[in-house]
Order: C-alpha cells, then sequence, then structure tokens
C-alpha cells in the first residue's frame, strides 16, 4: 500500500477559529466541497453522522465523538481544502514512510538539514481528539515559512541524482516559496 502527503497553503489564522463558525458556514463548506474530499468522513456513519454533522461539530464547537480522532483530522483537511490552496504534491503521492528518511539523507549529503517527516509528524494546528492512525497531520506557522524556504533554497538541485527525489525537494521548495509569498502557513497531511 502506497501514502500521499496532501500539502495545503493556508491562513492558520482562520483554520484556528473553528469553534466559533457559523452554521451556514459550516454547511457552505460542505456544499462546496469535492464528493472525493467529503468522502474521508465515510467513517462518521458509524456513529450515523453525516459530513454534515461532522462539520458541524468542528467548526460550530460542538461535542466531538474521542473514538474518532481521525474523522475530525479528515474534517481539519476538508476545512484545509475550502479555505486554502491543496499545492502541488505529485512527488509525494504513491510513497512509504521511508521515503521521507530517503528525502531526509539526500538532503543531509548535500550539508542541508531537514527532516520532511516533520511536515507530517508535528500535530494539528487546532485541537482534535486523538488520532492514533491516519491521517498524520503537521504544519508550519507562516512566521516559520521564510526559515524553511531559506533552507530548502540552498539545495542545488542538480546535485540530486535520484530524479523522484530532485522532483521532491523541488516540490517542497515550491510549497514554501508559494506560503512565503501570499503570507499562509502550510499544513500536511499523510494518508
Amino acid at each position: 500500500m502506497s501514502y500521499i502527503v496532501s500539502p495545503y497553503a493556508v491562513d492558520l489564522e482562520g483554520i484556528r477559529l473553528v469553534g466559533s463558525y457559523s452554521q451556514e458556514f459550516s454547511d457552505h463548506v460542505v456544499r462546496s466541497s469535492p464528493r472525493h474530499v467529503l468522502d474521508r468522513l465515510d467513517e462518521a456513519e458509524e456513529l450515523g453522522l453525516t459530513p454534515r454533522d461532522v462539520m458541524r461539530q468542528l467548526l460550530l464547537g460542538e461535542a466531538m465523538h474521542e473514538d474518532f480522532g481521525p474523522t475530525y483530522g479528515h474534517a481539519l483537511e476538508v476545512l484545509c481544502h475550502h479555505a486554502g490552496t491543496l499545492l502541488n504534491n505529485a512527488h509525494w503521492a504513491g510513497m512509504r514512510f521511508r521515503y521521507f528518511s530517503m528525502v531526509e539523507e539526500a538532503l543531509a549529503e548535500l550539508g542541508v538539514d531537514f527532516d520532511p517527516a516533520g511536515l507530517v509528524l508535528g500535530g494539528a494546528p487546532i485541537e482534535l481528539p486523538p488520532i492514533d492512525d491516519f491521517p498524520s497531520i503537521g504544519f508550519v506557522e507562516s512566521h516559520r515559512i521564510g526559515a524553511m524556504a531559506d533552507t530548502l533554497a540552498e539545495v542545488e538541485l542538480e546535485r540530486l541524482t535520484d530524479d523522484a527525489i530532485r522532483g521532491s525537494v523541488a516540490e517542497l521548495r515550491d510549497w514554501a516559496r508559494t506560503c512565503q509569498a501570499e503570507g499562509l502557513g502550510l499544513v500536511c497531511f499523510y494518508y
């Protein structure tokens, strides 16, 4: 089985307003979200909840079911998809977790200290019930994006001999540059 990193350039201050949004906004998020994005909330059906119910709980600050942390993690992604921009991730699809280490090692060989796994292991930018499975979530604050961009700017892409790793590092660099240019944070989901 292979996995994917889904990176979003998003205003983290807006994301952190969860719990204070209106029912109208929650309904708008659900109505405007593509079906393939909402499908990730299907696990909530075990509780008799619809995607609309899950999003309402998250956005309006209603009680969330502690055993369904992964569902609320995916609900956070629905919000990021609605409020942000999904960045190009072609080189971060169809991968296993070991790939993060491979990229980190390739960067280290060039003298660059950057662990891409940190982008998906830092936790969510908001409080959610515990997530004991997927998605893994991480984020970079907008005021820290510049440091990430500077670190990745040091990489001489042509010195990376593996095409896939070169493409992955180029995408990381693009993620950081996009967020920096737009004054946004970065939220990444791994599943």
